[in-house]
This record gives structure tokens, C-alpha cells and sequence, in this order.
């Protein structure tokens, strides 16, 4: 799919990633917004497009600028600063179409936009944000536009409320990296593309992992992600991924990475995506089985769901002899991100409390997240 075709609609995927955007920004906005004087805080989107789809649609310029409206009239507002990054370097006119469609926020002084690709943009974008807590959409419409040095300056941010969500193509960077490798292709593009994934993972110790020529593609593309994972972990940032994909069974298109230094954000963010896992079963429910119940389908899936946390849970407490509950689900949040919701932690906890499984370790009779908990009988 070229540029002009992608602009036409807003695709299944795109929407999933905007719907965890969206979901995301209004608990990030009110909560970082009461760490700061002023509660100002800045989101940058760093390969903005043309703020609108031919069909109606808005982008992500568009849902950020209208959830900026809806943040100033909160009982305690929040200013909300947007700066978009778009270099329409083929003068096709996207940059006019983003200036045309966002001159309300513009002239309202919410948002900034930049006329230049991002990586050119950045200093300017630094200098503009300053110290204020930041979160940085970097969506490019492919593996080659964003290199790691482009988002080091961010990682290295003294701003702890610093994150980042970026889309990972995973699919074009294996192909990337097939290509490298391969023996049919002349030595100068081979190490020319070699570079090329180097520059966008931050180093080059994918070389040696991928040298097996049986490895299916799957296994390739885990293993660019884990290194892509690994170096911005760290610069002391917690990151984890989710596939977006059109359906429950389609192959992921790219990779939805989420950075962050606080565990609340992986907390809200683990939920969001488990509440877009949940729409994507009950659309493979309404496609496949229209002739059973979606309704007692999902309840058997959240059932099953639960069933595995209680396993989960109980597996972690026998090598704890005191921890608290919300460093079980901390724990458990970092292995097994988006697969439980916070619905599912509540019930089970109080599923393993009124059995007596788990019990404070001082008899408290009201346990909350500051208790301590001790395995009662963990053979149950």
C-alpha cells in the first residue's frame, strides 16, 4: 500500500491504534497534569500526516485536538499542548491539508505544527517541549523512516514523565533483514540493507540470531522486536508490545510499543489492551460462529481467562513469603501483559482471600494494596 491509498480510509488496524491512543491519553493527561505548576503537558506526533482521511475520518492531529477541547473544560483542566510533525517532502499537499485541518487549534495556541520530518524536527521539538511531561505518538509508514538515534534524545529525557508509543513494523524489517542475509543479492545492498536494520534497532546483535536460514518468519520478527524491546529498556524504561491486527486470527500488521518509567501507566495501558483483545474475540464471534451465543462465549473466554490467572497467581505467591497485592499484579502485569484485565485481578484476589489461600500476614481483616499477604495452604 503506497501513501496515497493509505490517506483514502481509516483501515481496522488504525482504528485499534487510535482507540488505544485515545483510551490512553485521558487517565495519562489527568494524572500527569497534577505533577506539574501549571498542568501543562505536551503530546507529539511525530509523523502526523494529513490530520484527516479522504473519507471523513479523522487522524490522530484531529482525536488529539478535540480530546484537547474536552481536557480545558475538566473541573480541573488540563492544557493540553499538540505538536505535529509532518514533512510533505513530495509537496503532495498533506502538510496544507493537516495546516487546514487543524487552524482552530492553531489559532487557539494548542497546537504547534512543524513542517519538517521528524528527525530534522526533533532539536526544534526539544526546545518547544522543554522539561514538561510528554507522551510521543511516532507512527511511520514504514521500518525505515525512524532510526533509534531518532528517539534517544527522548529516552534520555531527565523528565521521568517521559513516554512513548511507537509503531513498530515488524513485517517490513524482516523483510529488511531477508534481504541482508540473503545469498542472491549483490554484497553492497546486502550491507547496505544490514545497516539500514542496525540504525533502526540501535545495535547489531540481530546478525547472529537470524544467521539460521530454517527460521520461520515468525521467529525472525520476535526476534528483531526482543532487540528493538531490549534497547530502549535500557535507558530505564519499562516497554512492552501488543500486535495490532485486523482480526483475531490475521497476522499482526505492526507492533503497538508502549514505553513507559511508571508502573500506573502499565497498569492502565495492560487493561486497554485486553479490553481490545476482548472486541477483537467478539468480532471473530459475530464473523465464525454466528450460530452460537456470543454472549456464553465470552463468559466461557473470561472464565477460561480467570482460570489461568488463579494458576498464574497462585505459581508466583509459593516463591513470595510477603508481598503485597499490588506487587502480585505488578508482577504479573510485566509477564503477562494484556493478558488479564483488572477485572479479572479483583476477582481472583478475592476469590484466594475468602477461601483463605491468601491471608494478611499481620490477621488485618481489611486488605488493601499496602498489605502484606502470606500463603495460608498454598496446596489447595
Amino acid at each position: 500500500m503506497n501513501t496515497d491509498e493509505f490517506f483514502e480510509s481509516v483501515r481496522p488496524w488504525s482504528k485499534r491504534k487510535h482507540r488505544l491512543l485515545g483510551k490512553y491519553l485521558k487517565p495519562f493527561s489527568a494524572k500527569v497534569a497534577t505533577a506539574t505548576q501549571n498542568r501543562e503537558i505536551f503530546c507529539v506526533d511525530g509523523f502526523a500526516g494529513a490530520a484527516k482521511y479522504e473519507d471523513g475520518s479523522d487522524g490522530s492531529p484531529l482525536l488529539m485536538a478535540r480530546f484537547a477541547d474536552e481536557c480545558a473544560t475538566w473541573k480541573n483542566p488540563v492544557n493540553l499542548k499538540l505538536i505535529n510533525v509532518e514533512p510533505d517532502g513530495k509537496h503532495d499537499g498533506i502538510f496544507l491539508t493537516l495546516e487546514q485541518s487543524t487552524v482552530e487549534w492553531t489559532q487557539k495556541g494548542v497546537i504547534q505544527n512543524i513542517n519538517k520530518d521528524f528527525r530534522t524536527a526533533l532539536p526544534e521539538i526539544i526546545n518547544i517541549v522543554g522539561n514538561a511531561p510528554a507522551l510521543f505518538f511516532i507512527d511511520p509508514f514504514g521500518p525505515t523512516y525512524l532510526h533509534f538515534a531518532d528517539i534517544t534524545p527522548l529516552l534520555s529525557r531527565s523528565q521521568q514523565i517521559t513516554e512513548l508509543i511507537i509503531n513498530f513494523d515488524q513485517d517490513g524489517l524482516r523483510r529488511i533483514a531477508d534481504a541482508a542475509l540473503s545469498e542472491n543479492i549483490n554484497p553492497k545492498a546486502a550491507q547496505s540493507n544490514s545497516l539500514n536494520i542496525t540504525r533502526i534497532i540501535g545495535n547489531d546483535r540481530w546478525k547472529s540470531k537470524l544467521v539460521d536460514p530454517r527460521l520461520p518468519s515468525n521467529e525472525k520478527e520476535s526476534i528483531l522486536l526482543g532487540e528493538y524491546l531490549a534497547n530502549i529498556a535500557e535507558f530505564g524504561f519499562a516497554v512492552v508490545a501488543y500486535p495490532i491486527r485486523e482480526a483475531l486470527d490475521s497476522k499482526p500488521k505492526y507492533h503497538f510499543v508502549y514505553c513507559t518509567r511508571h508502573s500506573d501507566g502499565l497498569d492502565l495501558m495492560n487493561d486497554f489492551i485486553r479490553e481490545e483483545e476482548d472486541l477483537l474475540f467478539g468480532e471473530h464471534v459475530q464473523d465464525k460462529l454466528t450460530l452460537f451465543p456470543s454472549e456464553s462465549l465470552a463468559y466461557e473466554e473470561v472464565t477460561k481467562r480467570q482460570t489461568n490467572l488463579r494458576y498464574v497467581m497462585r505459581e508466583y505467591v509459593k516463591t513470595q513469603h510477603f508481598v503485597t497485592r499490588k506487587q502480585i499484579i505488578r508482577n504479573i502485569v510485566a509477564s503477562h501483559f494484556g493478558f488479564f484485565h483488572g477485572r479479572d485481578y479483583r476477582a481472583i484476589f478475592k476469590e484466594l482471600i475468602d477461601n483463605g489461600t491468601l491471608t494478611s500476614s499481620d490477621l488485618a481483616t481489611r486488605i488493601d494494596d499496602r498489605t502484606y499477604l502470606v500463603s495460608a495452604d498454598i496446596s489447595k
